[in-house]
């Protein structure tokens, strides 16, 4: 005869099998506990991500490569009309002729030139000296031109006598008077006297160098203050470590040692970070 126990198991056992069975069925919206952002995750120790900063950098990255497609279009018109820039390359192309011309430099020369200002620029240095032990053909060297070492990048490279431009091969007197009217004097470029007593200014376009209304050459490839564009000044470092540079009409951030550049969150501006 079986127990008390087992009749009292037995029962509740035939009870279990009689009741209703819970339908199965997807989750209703009520039963999810909606998470903010701000409060951390309960399942792993993580940051929570919110979508809208990146969003709000892919948005600031297009802005900023939209600004420096401007930036490189505004940088080829120089901030001149069409109109303008072809007469001073009319009138640049004119004085070259001449020069040629007077100084008996033919295409065979040039080229050599070329070759040997490419050459001279894998010399350092830090005196002229050294840039002109470099020369063994004078013919490699314009008229009114010397191997000269620049201070910036202490590379050896071709210059010319104050007052003259180097263009073409060639050094181009710059014009100090136009008729009645004076000139003046810029580096990296010279003025040319164009018809009706004008001074027109010709800067380096092969270096980076354009005019602006001022009557300077600014450099757009390397210039702090006129990178990309004349009046494009490079930003500080946003936590005041470091300072700003122009590369290949790219702003940058020079950091001192034991820092790398790195950007805000949003891209908008860059800063030193170290440990």
């Amino acid at each position: 005869m079986p127990s008390l126990k087992a009749c009292f198991a037995a029962f509740a056992l035939a009870a279990l099998a009689f009741s209703p069975v819970a339908r199965a069925g997807g989750l209703d919206g009520s039963d999810l506990v909606q998470q903010s952002p701000s409060q951390p995750s309960l399942l792993f120790d993580a940051t929570p991500v919110d979508l809208r900063p990146s969003e709000a950098r892919a948005n600031s990255a297009a802005r900023v490569k939209r600004a420096r497609l401007a930036a490189a279009k505004q940088a080829k018109r120089g901030l001149s009309s069409p109109a303008s820039h072809d007469a001073s390359h009319a009138l640049l192309k004119r004085h070259l002729e001449e020069t040629y011309a007077r100084e008996g430099v033919t295409k065979g020369i040039l080229r050599r030139r070329a070759i040997f200002a490419r050459r001279l620029k894998r010399y350092r240095c830090a005196r002229d000296r050294v840039c002109a032990q470099a020369v063994t053909d004078p013919s490699d060297i314009p008229v009114n031109g010397a191997a000269v070492c620049n201070p910036q990048t202490h590379l050896c490279q071709v210059g010319c006598q104050p007052g003259f431009f180097l263009t073409g091969g060639v050094c181009v007197q710059s014009a100090s008077t136009c008729g009645p009217n004076t000139c003046g004097t810029t580096s990296n470029g010279a003025f040319l006297c164009a018809g009706g007593n004008v001074c027109t200014l010709v800067c380096d376009t092969i270096n980076g160098f354009v005019a602006t209304p001022q009557n300077t050459c600014v450099n757009l490839v390397t210039s702090e203050d006129n990178c990309g564009a004349i009046g494009n000044v490079c930003p500080p470092s946003y936590n005041g470590i470091g300072s700003p540079w122009c590369r290949s009409r790219q702003c940058g951030l020079r950091c001192p040692p034991g820092y790398y550049s790195k950007r805000t969150q949003d891209g908008q501006f860059l800063f030193c970070y170290g440990s």
